[in-house]
């Protein structure tokens, strides 16, 4: 109905134009220089309406034809982007399927249009790391820094990985000292770090190192004791060849927390080496009776039996003192028999080594009861009984007669 109506009033002005023009049409003259045109007024707004008609239609088509090759632009870079993506995808999938040599070549394809190429320059240079191109590795490393300054600390990471990979842990604690610097408690770098340590063999830096492992944590409080007693074994072991000596010794153990002090393992580990210090072996004993005192354990019973205090027979009668409250200990009567030996108490040392053979085959049993029979001028196989032991070798006919 309103279409009816506007084309009812379309009509009805037209005719009433064409009337008007019809009674007085009127006349439009131009005029440039020797030239000048004469038209009807009406004609020349006819003409003036087709003109802008026909400046449209070309204006719309012009524009056309700019968006057909904006889009086409569009277009070609979106699939060139698609192929990047889709090669950069296909690299970091055979990058997990190992395939080195195919990944290194799809993520190099892949980088042109990437927008993040950070990511393929890093899986890069795993691949090469992987083929032992280790240029090629330093190449991709160095780019992935250049386009993405940002990334200092994930390039540093994985070239500090790539070091301690390449056993060049020298290097490794260069990166990786640089990086704390600027991340103190980065997780991963923390773990690098406590690994170069330890293979160094820098204990006092491992020490240092384990509070912030735990803070970040990169390992649990158990995980903490463990290594912290690992960490003071080994600087208790290394300061036997320290100039200082005993003094050295006694410096790591008096700077110990209490609680280790009291571990077995620790407390074992400061008085084998007290045995080095024959003028400390008092000290080393009374230690040892303190803690088995509290807490039975049958390694520290063996260091006991190996220290020589001066006073042998009180050392013996200690032991037995032990044997009444834990018998049948292999080790226990194993250190029994060498104080008695000490002792010259030859048949009870015989008995103690026997009575520890029959509970516990020990290689150190077999030794010590092998030269007590010598001491005693008897011919012994314990010595073979022993190797035998050691070797797992079952005893023959022929082999009885040695």
């Amino acid at each position: 109905m309103r279409r009816f109506i506007w084309l009812l009033f379309v009509l009805v002005i037209s005719v009433w134009l064409g009337l008007q023009i019809a009674k007085d049409p009127g006349t439009a003259f131009f005029s440039y220089r020797q030239w000048s045109i004469e038209m009807p007024l009406w004609f020349a707004l006819l003409a003036l309406i087709l003109l802008l008609a026909v400046c449209y239609f070309i204006w719309y088509l012009l524009s056309g034809i700019d968006r057909f090759f904006y889009r086409w632009g569009n277009w070609w870079r979106w699939r060139r982007k698609t192929q990047s993506y889709s090669k950069t995808n296909r690299g970091l999938i055979e990058l997990i399927e190992e395939r080195w040599k195919k990944a290194e070549n799809d993520l190099t394809a892949g980088i042109a249009q990437s927008d993040a190429p950070l990511i393929n320059y890093l899986a890069l240079a795993k691949a090469a790391h992987e083929q032992a191109a280790y240029d090629r590795q330093e190449n991709y490393l160095h780019r992935a820094q250049t386009v993405a300054a940002d990334a200092e600390v994930v390039v540093g990471l994985m070239q500090a990985k790539f070091q301690i990979d390449q056993g060049q842990f020298e290097q490794a604690l260069a990166t990786l000292n640089h990086l704390q610097t600027i991340v103190p408690r980065h997780a991963l770098m923390l773990k690098l770090l406590e690994r170069v340590y330890v293979h160094l063999g820098e204990w006092q830096n491992v020490l240092k190192l384990l509070p912030s492992l735990y803070k970040a944590k990169v390992i649990t409080s158990e995980q903490l004791t463990l290594l912290e007693q690992k960490t003071y074994v080994e600087l208790l072991k290394a300061s036997t060849n320290h100039p200082e000596g005993m003094a050295s010794l006694q410096a790591i153990w008096h700077s110990m927390p209490r609680r280790l002090q009291k571990d077995p393992k620790l407390l074992g580990c400061y008085a084998q080496q007290l045995l080095f210090y024959p003028d400390e072996t008092v000290e080393a004993a009374a230690l040892l009776n303190k803690s088995l005192k509290k807490s039975w354990d049958p390694d520290l019973v063996r260091l006991y039996g190996l220290l020589n205090t001066g006073d042998t027979v009180q050392q013996l009668v200690q032991a037995e003192r032990w044997l009444m409250r834990y018998p049948d200990q292999p080790l226990l009567l194993l250190t029994l028999g060498r104080l008695a030996m000490r002792c010259q108490l030859w048949g009870k040392a015989r008995s103690y080594f026997e009575e520890s053979l029959k509970l516990k085959e020990s290689a150190a049993a077999y030794l010590e009861y092998g030269r007590l029979l010598d001491q005693l001028g008897e011919t012994s196989t314990a010595y073979r009984d022993g190797l035998v032991f050691l070797m797992n070798i079952p005893i023959t006919p022929q082999d009885a007669r040695f």
